[in-house]
C-alpha cells in the first residue's frame, strides 16, 4: 500500500516538474515527491496558514517538508501549531546510489555510497526543533528513503573541502519506511538497547553503537519530554535513568 502510493507520488511529481531533466530541480526532486506522498491533492499544496506559506495543508494539519536545517523553521512552525496539527517531514537516504553523469545528463558511473543514514544520524538536525517537541499536535516524520545522487564532474579548480563533484539533485527511488516521533516512547524506541538502572552517555552510546553527541542530544529531548532524568554524577559523567513509567523492566514485572 505505501509502496504503490509512494510510485503514485513520484509520477505525480514527474508530471508536475514538466519532465525536467536531471540537474534542473537543484536538489528539490525529493521535496516535491513527498509533498505528493503526503499530500495527493495539488489543491492542498502551498497554502497560507498563520501569516505563512506551508507546503501543504490535509485534513490532518500542516505537512512541512524540510531535508536540512529544520532549526529555522521554528518561528514559521509555531505559527501554525497556533492554527493546526503540524508534522515536519524530514526525509534521510538510508541508502544512497552514487550517479555521475556527462554534460548531456547521460549516466556514466553508478555505485553505491558506504553511507547509510539513520534516524540517530539525524539528531542534530531534529535536535534543533527542541523546543516544539512535546507540544500537543507537533510531530516529526523521518522518511527513510532510497536515493540516487546525481553529480557532475567539477570544472571549478579544486579546493579544500571542496570535492572534485558537483551535486545536481537526489531523487528518492524507493520508500523505506517512516519512523514517526511525537510520543515518549517514540524518541525511546530509537535506542536499540534500553539501558537498565543508571547509565552515562558513554555507555549508552556504546551499547547502541552511536555517537556520544547524537545520544546527547536525544537525552535532552527525552528529558523535555519527562522520559529521562539526570540521577548524579559519576566521576566527571553525569548520570541518568529512564523515568519508570517508561522502563521495559517495569513494564514487564508488572
Amino acid at each position: 500500500m505505501e509502496q504503490e502510493r509512494f510510485l503514485c507520488a513520484k509520477k505525480a511529481a514527474e508530471m508536475d516538474m514538466g519532465g525536467k531533466g536531471i540537474g534542473t530541480m537543484h536538489e528539490k526532486s525529493i521535496h516535491i515527491v513527498l509533498k505528493y506522498y503526503f499530500a495527493p491533492d495539488p489543491a492542498c499544496h502551498e497554502q497560507t496558514v498563520g501569516g505563512y506559506i506551508a507546503d501543504a495543508v490535509t485534513e490532518d494539519g500542516v505537512v512541512e517538508i524540510q531535508t536540512r536545517a529544520l532549526g529555522r523553521l521554528r518561528e514559521k512552525l509555531t505559527a501554525f501549531l497556533a492554527a493546526c496539527p503540524v508534522t515536519v517531514v524530514y526525509p534521510i537516504a538510508e541508502t544512497k546510489w552514487l550517479c555521475t553523469v556527462d554534460e548531456n545528463g547521460a549516466i556514466v558511473s553508478k555505485r553505491k555510497s558506504p553511507k547509510h543514514e539513520t534516524v540517530m544520524h539525524g539528531m542534530r538536525e531534529i535536535y534543533g526543533l527542541r523546543e516544539m517537541v512535546g507540544l500537543e499536535g507537533f510531530r516529526i516524520c523521518v522518511v527513510r528513503l532510497e536515493t540516487e545522487e546525481y553529480r557532475i564532474r567539477s570544472n571549478q579548480p579544486r579546493r579544500k573541502f571542496h570535492g572534485i563533484y558537483e551535486k545536481l539533485d537526489r531523487m528518492p527511488k524507493t520508500l523505506l519506511g517512516l519512523t514517526m516521533l511525537e510520543t515518549p516512547m517514540d524518541y525511546l524506541s530509537l535506542l536499540e538497547t534500553q539501558p537498565k538502572g543508571e547509565f552515562t552517555v558513554r555507555m549508552l552510546a556504546q551499547e547502541n553503537h552511536a555517537a556520544e553527541g547524537d545520544i546527547r542530544m536525544l537525552l535532552k529531548l527525552l528529558e523535555r519530554l519527562g522520559a529521562v532524568r539526570q540521577t548524579g554524577k559519576k566521576g566527571n559523567a553525569v548520570t541518568w535513568e529512564i523515568a519508570s513509567p517508561f522502563r521495559t523492566d517495569c513494564n514487564s514485572a508488572s
